[in-house]
């Protein structure tokens, strides 16, 4: 009788192990699956949208004004002239070059219809992100793109 226990025992184990194998195939198949084309788009949107909130925020000595606020200081400095937007395009583009990575990138400001930093013609762009964030009176469009 002992034998036949022990018989049972072992069925057992092997049929929870073998439940187990194929719960773990399945979690595998599911967590390998790529992300859909809409979950990328809303990935860079969420991307363009917190690049400006840090830009907002981020300073690199505490009493320096921060990243946009210092890219609205120079346009307003230079009355938004050439000298002024080259200059405000600098300071952006180590930002966001540092920040972005590979990402393709324009950033504009809305109501002067400027072009301040971009590392890619929008016109190949195919989805495009935007993100918007308004400092000192400049509204800044961030969009980015794959």
């Amino acid at each position: 009788m002992d034998d036949f226990m022990d018989d049972n025992g072992f069925v057992f184990t092997l049929d929870a192990v073998l439940a187990l194998v194929i719960v773990f195939i399945a979690l595998a198949a599911v967590a390998s699956i790529n992300e859909t084309p809409l979950s990328s788009q809303i990935r860079l949107s969420h991307n363009a949208q917190d690049i400006l909130e840090t830009m907002s925020a981020y300073k690199k000595w505490s009493e320096e004004p921060s990243v946009l606020q210092n890219i609205a200081n120079i346009l307003s400095t230079h009355n938004n002239d050439q000298s002024g937007i080259k200059e405000a395009g600098q300071v952006a583009g180590i930002y966001l070059n540092q920040t972005l990575n590979s990402t393709k990138y324009n950033l504009t400001e809305a109501q002067l219809n400027i072009t301040i930093a971009a590392n890619a013609d929008m016109e190949e762009a195919g989805d495009v992100a935007v993100g918007v964030k308004s400092c000192d009176g400049y509204i800044f469009r961030l969009c980015v793109w794959d």
